[in-house]
C-alpha cells in the first residue's frame, strides 16, 4: 500500500502535539482512528517510528528524521498551492508577446501598460518581429500581432480591426494641404513602397496599374514605421496604415485619405495546440477595449482615419 497524504498529516500532528489524543483532536478524528493511521504509516514505510511504553508512543530517531523531511515536503506543497492561487488571481505568471512594429508601438503598448499596472507580479516578454506568423509557430509565445497576412493550420488567427490606408507626405510637400489624394495625384512622385513579396505591395501596385500611373520607385521598406521615418525627413511619399501617424510620432508627416481605399487588417495569432492562459485572455480583453475606444472616438481618432471592426460593413465610397 502506498502512503497517503492523510497518514503524513497525522504523523506531523502527533510529532507536534506529543500525544495521540491531542493529534486526534487537531484532525477532528477519534483516537482509535489516529492510532490506526500511525500504525499504518509504520507498516507502509517498513520503519519503526515509535516505541510503545505503557500505552504511550515514543518517537524513535527515525521518526524525528522523517518528521524533518515530511515538514519540508509539506512546506513545498504549500508553496505549490500558493503559486496556483496566484495563477488563478493573476498575481504571478508570464505573458509572452511578439508583434509587428506598428502595433507594438501603439495599441499593443497601450494595453500592455494597463496590464502591467494591474498585474505587477507578472513577467512580460515583448519582442518585435517582421515575421510574426512564423515566429509564433517557432517560438514559445502566447500571442502575436501583425498586419501581415499569414495562414497556417497550426495558428488561430483573429482579425482585430480593419483600417483604411492614408497617403503620407512631408508637411512642406505641395500636396500637404489636400483633403484627399488619388493615384493620379502621385504621378511621377518619389514613392516609398513595401517590399516586393508582401501582400500590401501587390495591392498598392495593382491600384496604380489600374489607373496607369507611373511612380519613381527606388525605395522599399518592410513596414509603415520605416516609411513614416523617411517621409518625416523629406524623402518621398507613401501609402501606409495610419496608426503610427495617429500617435504623432512624426509631427512633420501629414496623413491624407487615399482613394480608392486600400484596407489593412490587423490580426492576433495564437498557437492552435495550446490552451490560452488566463493572463493572455485578460490582456486580449484590454487590447480589444483600446480598439473599441479608438473605433468609437473615445480615444484620439483623427478625421482622416477610418476604422472598421470585424463584421462591420465597409463605408460607402463617395
Amino acid at each position: 500500500m502506498r502512503i497517503t497524504h492523510r497518514q503524513l498529516e497525522a504523523f506531523i500532528q502527533f510529532m507536534e502535539t506529543g500525544t495521540v489524543t491531542a493529534a486526534a483532536e487537531r484532525m477532528l478524528v477519534t483516537q482509535p482512528a489516529m492510532s490506526k493511521m500511525l500504525a499504518g504509516l509504520e507498516i507502509d514505510l517498513k520503519l519503526t517510528l515509535f516505541q510503545r511504553e505503557k500505552r504511550r508512543l515514543i518517537p524513535t530517531d527515525e521518526a524525528r528524521l522523517l518528521y524533518n523531511e515530511v515538514r519540508r515536503l509539506f512546506a513545498s506543497l504549500s508553496d505549490v498551492e500558493r503559486f496556483a492561487e496566484d495563477l488563478r488571481t493573476f498575481r504571478t505568471g508570464e505573458l509572452r508577446i511578439i508583434t509587428g512594429s506598428t502595433l507594438g508601438l501603439t495599441l499593443v503598448a497601450d494595453a500592455l501598460s494597463d496590464f502591467c499596472k494591474e498585474n505587477p507580479e507578472v513577467d512580460v516578454l515583448m519582442d518585435m518581429s517582421s515575421n510574426v506568423g512564423p515566429d509564433v509557430l517557432a517560438a514559445n509565445v502566447d500571442i502575436g500581432f501583425s498586419v501581415t497576412q499569414f495562414q497556417h493550420p497550426s495558428l488561430k488567427i483573429e482579425p482585430l480591426f480593419h483600417v483604411s490606408s492614408v497617403c503620407i507626405v512631408h508637411k512642406d510637400h505641395p500636396l500637404a494641404d489636400r483633403d484627399r489624394l488619388g493615384p493620379k495625384d502621385l504621378e511621377g512622385e518619389e514613392f516609398i513602397s513595401f517590399t516586393r513579396d508582401t501582400r500590401m505591395r501587390h495591392i498598392t501596385d495593382g491600384v496604380f496599374e489600374q489607373y496607369r500611373v507611373a511612380r519613381k520607385m527606388r525605395i522599399e521598406v518592410f513596414a509603415s514605421a520605416e516609411a513614416n521615418a523617411l517621409v518625416s525627413r523629406g524623402v518621398g511619399v507613401a501609402i501606409v496604415e495610419p496608426l503610427g501617424v495617429r500617435q504623432n510620432f512624426w509631427p512633420d508627416v501629414r496623413a491624407i485619405p487615399f482613394d480608392p481605399p486600400i484596407e489593412f487588417t490587423f490580426s492576433a495569432f495564437r498557437p492552435r495546440d495550446r490552451i490560452a492562459s488566463p493572463l493572455a485572455n485578460r490582456y486580449m480583453q484590454m487590447l480589444r477595449d483600446y480598439i473599441r475606444q479608438m473605433r468609437d472616438g473615445e480615444s484620439h481618432l483623427p478625421a482622416w482615419m477610418d476604422v472598421r471592426l470585424p463584421g462591420e460593413a465597409r463605408p460607402p465610397v463617395d
